[in-house]
């Protein structure tokens, strides 16, 4: 017991990596010129194994199927099945109802030899499909339910699902079949690829943290983070398997920090596999989205358009907003860029439109992916989503009352967005909003010379807006706004 060990935590960034963390294709080491520690490690796991077996299991120098599958519980048990059958299938030609240590040992060096995705997703695909050279519907719920759970155990979090994430993991399904019965490695790495990309870095990491770290299922600790408690009570659209499916597809942008900058910053190139190496175990921990906080949800602040400008503006950092509205449609409007109001779309190379229910699914991403209109006469005020030359995904009218899906109008039910950035860009929107409250305050106290004609284009009534004075007249359903 006692504080997760895993080498890869000693090691630091040496590379300004890719915005999806980039794969290396080297097999070569890079933990050292030996793999001595590693085999020392796996001989001590190995061992602690043999301690657990009963008197009918119990064989020297063997492992039974029995005892190897039961160090698994809950969640990961079916994993400890499907691993051993893994193992068992690269080293043994005979009885594969018992590994030897020898075996035992061979089969977790060349697991950790997997230091880039795309050799992960080759081993990962193959365990999961049962050594077949296809997944089934089965196997693939079977794939994205564990990896969530070994996420999450690698984290150190405990388990749980939200009321909603057992339909989310089915639309993953739905999503990576379409109309097949059945997916090909060729398949799967095509979708993934577009829509999933580090699905399978908390999966690794587990399973690098149990074979370096010498540690029985078990023995890895489990703590509540209490920033991502909130994503486990069912408050929000935002659950806790959401957060994990778009932590396998969103680049770093939205969740790297301040001391992450600053380690880079002091490092530099001498190995850059080892730095990929290491962003990808990073990829898998999702104590790196604790930093997002609420800016606005419309169940809580109102849905009304004065709500939500109030509340997201001045908010200089990438966001993650959800929209729901009937047909169980969510979708996630990642955008790497500030909002900003205008005619024209904003969103930068890491921006992106992911639909979440009922099929997860990237959209569209890349480049300017929206438009926030509050003024201009010459087009409809309201937001839109989707790219310039492609068909239009989402417009929220000014009146927040519907959504056109694709030019279907929907009953909106609901709007909310985190913002991805660090502590100091929400300190300086809270400065930004405090200054523009005293200002509004400043101008309520003077007599308002107003030109009818002219009161779209007058100072005062931006300044009003700041203060959140609706000078719309907009009406809220949630809030009376």
């Amino acid at each position: 017991m006692g504080n997760l060990h895993s080498h890869h935590n000693e090691s630091k960034e040496k590379s300004n990596p890719e915005s999806h963390g980039g794969g290396v294709s080297a097999r070569s080491s890079v933990f050292g010129s030996s793999s001595k520690p590693n085999s020392a490690c796996l001989i001590k796991l190995f061992q602690k194994l043999e301690l657990t077996a009963d008197e009918q299991n119990r064989h020297p120098g063997e492992l039974s199927r029995a005892t190897f599958e039961n160090a698994f519980h809950g969640p990961l048990y079916k994993f400890g099945k499907l691993l051993y059958t893994q193992m068992v299938r690269q080293t043994a030609s005979g009885d594969r109802e018992r590994i030897t240590k020898e075996q035992f040992t061979k089969a977790g060096k060349e697991l950790l030899k997997l230091y880039d995705e795309s050799s992960q997703q080759q081993y990962y695909f193959k365990l999961f499909a049962s050594g077949k050279d296809h997944l089934t519907k089965e196997d693939a719920l079977q794939m994205i339910m564990v990896s969530y759970a070994l996420t999450l155990s690698a984290t150190m979090i405990p388990y749980s699902k939200g009321s909603t994430d057992d339909a989310l993991f089915e639309g993953v399904v739905q999503g990576m079949f379409g109309i097949n019965d059945k997916v090909t490695f060729d398949g799967f790495t095509s979708w993934s690829k577009k829509n999933s990309p580090h699905l399978f870095c908390g999966v690794h990491n587990w399973v690098y943290q149990i074979l370096t770290g010498s540690k029985m299922p078990s023995e890895l600790e489990a703590a509540k983070v209490p920033q991502l408690e909130r994503f486990v009570e069912d408050k929000y659209t935002m659950s806790m398997g959401m957060l994990w499916m778009l932590t396998t597809v969103i680049p770093q942008s939205y969740t790297h920090n301040a001391e992450e900058k600053k380690e880079k910053q002091k490092t530099s190139e001498k190995n850059p596999l080892l730095n990929s190496y290491n962003i990808i175990m990073k990829l898998a921990q999702l104590t790196r989205c604790q930093s997002w906080t609420l800016l606005y949800d419309s169940r809580e602040h109102g849905l009304s358009h004065n709500r939500f400008h109030h509340h997201i503006s001045s908010y200089h950092g990438p966001t993650i907003t959800l929209i729901s509205f009937e047909g169980r449609n969510v979708y996630c409007l990642a955008l790497d860029k500030p909002w900003r109001e205008g005619s024209s779309r904003f969103g930068g190379e890491d921006a992106m439109l992911v639909q979440i229910s009922p099929i997860f699914r990237v959209v569209q991403g890349g480049g300017p992916l929206a438009t926030w209109n509050e003024y201009s006469r010459d087009l409809r005020k309201g937001i839109y989503m989707g790219k310039e030359g492609r068909s239009l995904v989402l417009f929220v009218p000014a009146d927040f009352d519907s959504v056109e899906h694709y030019g279907v109008n929907c009953a909106l039910h609901k709007i909310e967005m985190w913002g991805c950035g660090a502590s100091n860009i929400l300190e300086e929107q809270v400065k930004q909003k405090q200054w523009e409250k005293r200002e509004a305050e400043k101008q309520s106290t003077k007599k308002l010379h107003v030109d009818v004609g002219k009161w779209d284009e007058n100072p005062d009534k931006q300044i009003l807006h700041w203060g959140g004075i609706n000078v719309e007249h907009q009406y809220s359903r949630d809030s009376g706004f």
